[in-house]
């Protein structure tokens, strides 16, 4: 087996990725194409893809991998959730951070991100706007082809439950509390950052990873039903 190609897949077992300014010696590896085709052949037989943004390659699961993808134990890891977190409001934490991602990242070929930052607040207000679309779009029982409609409108229902609570709130019941979890999700993958002024941006690897992720087929279904609420309160 290449010798290279073992070094780069010990490398982005650390964190996931390689970039070319922490280790310029590890990096000529990235450059060795014999070295990138093994990795890639090993992708295919341990369920993951590799990724390159300008000075970064990423190790990236698929949907089949049983090795790095993470479950709800992981998850309540992350977020810092007791056992008396429940079920649901995991997938409405789930469904708000498909979301934030939508606001940042539903833009079009080169520009894919349509905004900079955003804060708790407006985040807050933009998707309590949304879910009140959901809930006051309601769902109709005679359309057996859209499943997911319901299981929609059930997290927004929740959401609408809750009360606003403080800013640095970590309870399930207050809106800031589900917002400060995710972003304890969101750090642990470092996805997102706090500025000292409460401006939340995405960072490089999040940066990085979007356009790859908008290739996929599953952000048109993504994109799909978020904008099918939303032009559904406008008529």
């Amino acid at each position: 087996m290449n010798t290279n190609a073992l070094k780069l897949f010990h490398e982005l077992m650390k964190k996931g990725w390689i970039d070319r300014n922490d280790n310029s010696v590890i990096w000529n590896h990235v450059e060795d194409m014999e070295a990138r085709d093994e990795l890639d052949q090993m992708g295919k037989e341990l369920g993951f893809e590799i990724l390159q943004a300008q000075d970064r390659i990423y190790m990236v699961p698929t949907q089949d991998n049983d090795l790095f993808l993470k479950n709800n134990v992981d998850y309540r890891a992350d977020i810092k959730a007791s056992n008396e977190v429940k079920t649901r409001d995991l997938y409405l934490m789930n469904y708000l951070a498909i979301y934030i991602l939508y606001l940042f990242f539903k833009g079009e070929g080169k520009d894919v991100q349509v905004r900079e930052f955003i804060t708790k607040g407006e985040l807050i207000k933009e998707f309590t706007t949304h879910c009140q679309n959901v809930r006051r779009d309601g769902v109709d029982e005679d359309d057996k082809t859209n499943d997911y409609s319901e299981n929609f409108h059930m997290l927004a229902e929740d959401w609408m439950s809750k009360k606003e609570g403080d800013p640095v709130s970590r309870k399930m019941d207050d809106r800031y509390g589900i917002i400060n979890k995710i972003f304890l999700k969101f750090r642990a993958d470092e996805l997102f950052a706090e500025d000292s002024d409460g401006r939340i941006r995405p960072t490089k690897k999040t940066k990085d990873l979007m356009p790859y992720v908008l290739r996929k087929d599953r952000i048109q279904m993504i994109n799909g039903w978020i904008e099918e609420e939303n032009d559904a309160s406008d008529k």
